[in-house]
């Protein structure tokens, strides 16, 4: 039988399946190949119009007849191939290629009719760099295949080319062999294998190189001297790789290996079937078998954890049980007895359990494991070390110092028992609560000094690799993500094993076999060292591997020149010595019998350049990794990390760092809420991040509401912070950030997303709680949406033929419920007639339960046929309150949801409302201030009892007011009232209402007086039904009793107007405009008004003279009594005579006595007095008209003999005086 091909190219746009109205499977009779549209022309013509070639993304579920076709724009889509209806017993899904991001999306391959069957492949990419091994063919037993591809990002890649065909025989036997198609099996010529694929040993095995053996069951090429492989074709020196076996029971990822004596114990592992028990399998080194041995009280199976080996007992902890929970439980196997038994924890954190992880390694280090990092339900990504003491059974957490690890999963570490250090590398770590990445970071940790060294990185992230320590080089086998041509869009891809050399702190690449029969891409495979050869034991490749590869690394002395030996690509440390290459312990063994000594005389050269990008302190962002690494220098200046800082400005140690922690780098709310300076909340993306309390507070102002703010109370009550992994409900789980999987039902941190999901458990998810209701095939109430929301839904019809029906799981045999005892879903027919089972065309009647089509004998296909534009029959009448064209709605005046069944209920408004929201009954109040779910009460400034009457605008006298009614929330606004009460007596009341627009809009008025002064009848009415354009009325105080004693109301009732109208003051245009005011003002007597005004005006001006006058006779009183107390003070001062005698011819003294001395309040210094004789000119007196004497003023210190000849001063100044020496002044 022919190929088929199906091609899909990932360019364009992606198209939600869910929300598109549209059915269809594929039409073999149209040329080109349409879904669900008209292909009667020459193109297809899609309903509705999706601009696409073949209207393909009009539906979730395709059967795929004999065609060939492209897609042109990403989707989420699913291919049932079904041979069962053309008697077929088996389908053959050939996937020639397949490019895709990695992450998130994975091509599903079933063997049944969807998504509940048996899985045979979930692919990322294609993983082989060999094209060869690129082809991967996947046989559905069953008969009937279900492919299921899903994408996100828009990606210009070469997609996706599937082959498939029915009752033939796997990989058509390579053409080397006879296919029978009825058992599905090759009978093969000059090859073996199940397709024919491997030669036999006679013709691959030359006799020159080595001769055919039996061993076992299987035919082996024995080498000859200085030849190896699985061919005898490469030479002894060179490293090999070669599959040993083929045969393990699982096929399992993400497990654990450990290695007692010649035995490697596999323990747990991913598997695509359910599990229950734990996964224990043993391989044999020397036999090459497999076993599975019997244990007992064995725990449930789970991956992502660790097993070590201690004391003949092997340990397992953690890991992720039952694809869900990640656990902390810690097991041990006594291997003398084969019995699992749960170990007690005791001491840690104050006498707590370790914490729950997974994606984390293990080592026996003396007699304690040590646990690093992993991912925590809680916590999410950690860095801690985790240590269990088999001593005295106790756990801890480590102190350590230097560099701060990034908490990362997924990553591997290798034990250097010699030297006592443990080096890390890789894993997954996350950069924002929404995000992740994987890293190439290498950490090199001190066991005994418990401290991080940061190491150079290799410039290839990696996860889910493994490791080994061989001949002072750590060998990788790599997995990461390699970019294309846009940064969206990435292809993962594994295609080398790296070596990183300790002693050179360098990366280089090995050579990569080409010969291998299996691919090396893969990730979650675990590997170790037995006898100086490194093995590989399963992992994913899309499918779960079931073989073990050996890598033997090669010889040094193969290398002939320098260059090729100190640039070894074997996987093993090479030296160059006396001109030959070997190994450092055959070099110093070397030494030693030659009695030399030492090794100095060895040259290691590690000048050769590897890969990775070049090492810069710049690109270090934390003071603690800054001056721990290993690589060069570096030191902290402040805020950054460089080569040299200012002098006085570095810190050069990590003890000396500032202990800090910074809020940005905090991707987990719990971690977040708890630490004292950091708060949680939602930024303007609409992304929760961890912020400073200071910066947010600022921010706050500015931006947020608190509602956005996940906080901690003082008690440490972690209620408010929501967990993800705690969530069991898609709405709660997107509210709070996390990501929901529909089909493990399971909320997680949406940083983990990667790490949840690795080998394609989950097929829907979604981080939006609108998308929630789609998700779940119980709350989805049409067929439409129960078919288009997905793959794993379907519709179970009532028989009514009204369209009336449950959405349920299931795929194209029918619905399926979960059988404990198989662990899977399973088809339940006893849930659903087959007869009214549909997955992939409705019924043609869909009237939700509320009417009958004109003919519900036709099919969906009938109505296309008669290319009518519906894509269902329409409904001929709808009852229960419903209308639309297939009943799906109330009628006006009534609520409720109408689909499938459901009820339509009268709207309650109080009378103030005709109709209402048709699903959630809130009314739309028609009049003006009324309010309130059910109009049952009044706004603020309106008075009245809607539920009995109305609601009224009470109106101030003689003010205009200004009504504007053209907002969102008028636009069921028909009419507004208005009361008011005039207060004053004798006063003629004016009214005046305008209206001026549109006539259609203008609206009309009633005008109603209630009075105690009419008598029996209390109310007249003045106006009824008057178009609102230009009214006007005069109430006349003599005819009316106003005041507050009479009582008199005015009611103005505006109604039947048409929103947006603006009641508004003094504005004029073709919208509607209302003017309204009430006034009460009485007639102006002029003469008695100026009479009035001239009288205060003079009044006003006496006063003011008045005032002046007082003014005036103030301020001369208050200079008078300033010139007395001048005088006072002067007539006090104290005075005295002196006598002067003045001698004609006297010279001047040195140092005169004073004429008064004025002591300070210390009698420390004085204002010393003297009298001085002016100068004459040279005249014996001074000239005519001019004073000859003046009085001089000093101040001075004064003396104890001065001081005598003044009054003695007070004995406490006397005790605080210091004597200093005496002024010439008064010196004798």
């Amino acid at each position: 039988m022919q190929w088929v091909q199906l091609v899909v190219v990932q360019i364009g746009l992606l198209i939600y399946l869910s929300k598109l109205d549209c059915f269809g499977v594929a039409t073999s009779t149209c040329t080109p190949l349409c879904f669900k549209a008209d292909c009667s022309k020459a193109a297809c013509s899609c309903n509705p119009d999706t601009g696409e070639i073949f209207c393909e993304s009009c539906v979730s579920r395709n059967r795929l007849p004999n065609a060939q076709y492209n897609y042109s724009q990403k989707l989420r889509f699913g291919w049932l191939l079904d041979g069962l209806a053309f008697n077929h017993s088996r389908v053959h899904i050939r996937v020639e290629n397949f490019a895709n991001e990695c992450h998130a999306e994975f091509l599903h391959i079933f063997d049944g009719d969807g998504i509940y069957s048996k899985r045979l492949g979930s692919l990322r990419t294609s993983f082989a760099q060999n094209a060869a091994l690129q082809k991967k063919e996947f046989v559905a037993e069953s008969g009937q295949a279900f492919i299921y591809l899903h994408c996100e990002t828009a990606c210009s890649i070469s997609g996706l080319n599937i082959s498939y065909r029915f009752d033939s025989c796997l990989d058509e036997c390579n053409g080397n062999g006879i296919c029978n198609v009825t058992t599905g099996t090759c009978k093969c010529k000059d090859y073996k294998g199940p397709s024919c694929k491997e030669p036999l040993c006679s013709r691959t095995c030359s006799p020159t190189f080595g001769k055919c053996q039996i061993v076992g069951e299987d035919e082996v090429c024995e080498c000859k001297k200085n030849y190896q492989g699985p061919y005898c074709n490469i030479t002894s020196g060179e490293s090999v790789w070669k599959v040993v076996n083929e045969k393990m029971p699982y096929g399992v990822a993400s497990h654990a290996v450990t290695l007692v004596n010649e035995n490697v114990w596999l323990i747990g592992g991913y598997t695509f079937s359910n599990v229950e028990r734990l996964i224990v399998l043993k391989y044999n080194f020397e036999k090459n078998n497999w076993s599975i041995p019997t244990t007992t009280a064995a725990p449930k199976n789970r991956y992502g954890h660790t097993v070590v080996e201690f004391e003949n007992n092997l340990y397992m902890f953690g890991g992720l049980v039952s694809s869900i929970n990640i656990t902390n439980e810690f097991w041990k196997l006594d291997l003398t007895t084969m019995t699992w038994s749960a170990m007690l924890v005791q001491n840690f954190y104050g006498g707590q359990q370790p914490l729950q992880v997974t994606g984390h390694t293990a080592h026996v280090v003396g007699n304690v494991m040590l646990v690093f990092f992993g991912l925590n339900p809680y916590l999410g990504f950690i860095n801690l070390v985790q240590q269990y003491n088999f001593a005295n059974g106790t756990w801890s957490v480590v102190q350590t110092s230097g560099a701060i690890p990034s908490a990362t999963f997924g990553h591997t570490s290798v034990l250097d028992s010699n030297e006592k250090v443990i080096f890390l590398y890789g894993g997954y770590r996350a950069v924002s609560s929404s995000a992740g990445e994987i890293i190439d970071e290498l950490y090199h940790y001190d066991i005994a000094r418990r401290r991080w060294k940061l190491l150079r990185s290799s410039g290839l992230p990696s996860v889910l690799h493994s490791a080994v320590l061989m001949s002072g080089v750590i060998v990788i086998l790599s997995s990461y993500s390699k970019d294309t041509s846009s940064p969206k869009c990435k292809t993962f891809v594994i295609d080398s094993a790296l070596k990183y050399d300790i002693e050179c702190g360098t990366w280089s690449k090995m050579k990569m076999p080409t010969y291998l029969s299996a691919t090396l891409s893969r990730y979650g495979h675990r590997a170790l060292m037995y006898k100086e050869s490194m093995y590989l034991f399963g992992g994913f490749t899309g499918t779960l591997m079931t073989d073990v590869l050996q890598f033997t690394p090669g010889s040094c002395s193969y290398n002939r020149a320098k260059d090729e030996c100190l640039n070894s690509q074997q996987g093993v440390k090479c030296f160059w010595y006396k001109s030959r290459c070997m190994t450092s312990e055959e070099a110093l063994q070397q030494i030693k019998v030659e009695k030399r000594g030492g090794s100095s005389t060895i040259e290691k050269v590690c000048s050769y350049t590897g890969i990775g990008p070049p090492f810069s302190c710049s690109m270090i962002t934390d003071c603690a990794k800054c001056t721990s690494t290993d690589v060069h220098p570096c030191r902290w200046c402040g805020d950054r990390c460089a080569d040299d800082c200012p002098l006085g400005s570095e810190i050069s140690k990590p003890e000396h760092c500032p202990v800090t922690v910074n809020c940005s780098e905090i991707y987990n709310c719990l971690v977040c809420s708890t630490t004292n300076h950091c708060i949680w909340r939602l930024n303007e993306h609409h992304v929760y991040t961890c912020v400073e309390v200071k910066s947010f507070e600022t921010t706050l102002q500015k931006k947020f509401m608190k509602d956005d703010v996940v906080q901690m109370s003082n008690t440490g009550d972690t209620d408010d912070c929501k967990i993800c992994s705690t969530i069991h409900s898609c709405h709660e789980c997107a509210k709070n950030g996390c990501l929901w999987c529909a089909t493990t039902e399971q909320c997680i941190d949406q940083n983990s997303h990667v790490t949840a999901f690795l080998y394609g458990q989950c097929l829907q998810w979604t981080v939006n709680a609108d998308e929630c209701s789609v998700l779940t095939c119980s709350s989805i109430l049409t067929c439409d949406s129960c078919l288009h929301g997905g793959t794993s839904c379907g519709w179970c019809d009532d028989g009514s033929q009204t369209g009336l029906g449950t959405c349920m799981r299931g795929s194209s045999n029918g619905p399926v419920s979960w059988i404990d005892s198989s662990g899977r879903y399973e088809t339940d027919p006893s849930l659903c007639p087959s007869g009214r089972w549909y997955t992939t065309d409705c019924p043609a009647c869909q009237c939700n339960g509320h009417g009958f089509c004109m003919n519900n004998t036709e099919t969906l296909d009938d109505v296309e046929e008669k290319s009518e534009p519906y894509k269902s029959l329409p409904c001929l009448s709808c009852g229960d309150k419903t209308t639309g064209q297939h009943c799906e709605r109330c009628i006006d005046g009534y609520h409720g949801n109408a689909l499938n069944g459901g009820n339509c209920t009268a709207c309650e408004c109080n009378g103030q409302a005709t109709h209402c929201d048709p699903f959630s009954g809130q009314c739309f109040c028609t009049t003006k201030g009324v309010s309130g779910y059910n109009c049952d009460k009044c706004e603020q400034k309106y008075i009245g009892d809607p539920r009995n009457q109305t609601c009224f605008y009470e109106l101030t006298v003689d003010f205009v007011f200004t009504f504007n009614l053209n907002g969102e929330d008028d636009s069921h606004i028909t009419r507004i009232n208005f009361v008011t009460r005039p207060p004053k007596e004798n006063t003629d009341v004016s009214f005046k209402l305008t209206c001026t627009g549109l006539l259609n809009s203008q609206g009309k008025v009633n005008l109603t007086v209630t009075s105690a002064a009419f008598g029996i009848n209390k109310v007249r009415r003045f106006l009824i039904g008057s178009v609102c354009h230009e009214v006007e009325r005069r109430f006349s105080a003599e005819e009316f009793s106003f005041g507050t004693d009479a009582n008199t109301t005015f009611f103005v009732f505006l109604y039947d107007f048409k929103t947006p109208i603006i009641i508004q003051v003094g504005v004029e245009d073709q919208r509607s405009v209302g003017i309204i005011s009430f006034a009460q003002t009485p007639s102006v007597d002029w003469m008695k008004f100026f009479v009035t005004f001239a009288l205060c005006f003079f009044i006003l001006l006496v006063v003011a003279f008045a005032l002046w006058k007082i003014k005036q006779r103030f301020d001369v009183y208050r200079r008078r009594q300033r010139m007395f107390v001048e005088m006072a003070q002067m007539a006090s001062r104290p005075f005295g005579l002196v006598q002067l005698q003045l001698p004609v011819n006297s010279s001047p003294r040195k140092c005169p006595k004073p004429i008064a001395i004025e002591p300070c309040h210390d009698y420390r210094a004085a204002v010393v007095t003297f009298a001085v004789r002016l100068p004459t000119g040279g005249g014996p007196v001074v000239p005519n008209g001019q004073s000859g004497l003046a009085v001089a003023s000093a101040l001075c210190l004064l003396t104890p003999s001065q001081l005598a000849q003044l009054q003695t001063p007070p004995q406490a100044v006397q005790r605080k005086r210091k004597f200093k020496s005496p002024s010439c002044l008064f010196s004798n």
